[in-house]
């Protein structure tokens, strides 16, 4: 069912290695009970189960935070 989980794993350390900035925390969402899709041309709605908000809050925060502790590196140099 969570096929993708161990994919996850490996890819992590490979992306450490090559020296990518990544999170620790990692939600398996499944396509068929966690998104809400009414219209194929909209993006949908999220829908966790209540067991997942507490990582899923986890993981959201990490990419905020590498977002912050970056963003000296995606400015362009003053001139």
């Amino acid at each position: 069912m969570h096929g993708g989980v161990r994919a996850v794993e490996h890819l992590r350390q490979v992306m450490t290695e090559v020296g990518a900035a990544n999170v620790r925390a990692q939600v398996a969402l499944s396509a068929f009970t966690d998104f809400e899709l009414t219209d194929p041309a909209e993006p949908g709605v999220i829908t966790p189960g209540p067991h997942q908000e507490a990582t899923l809050t986890e993981l959201l925060d990490e990419v905020v935070a590498w977002s912050k502790a970056l963003r000296t590196l995606r400015e362009p140099a003053a001139a």
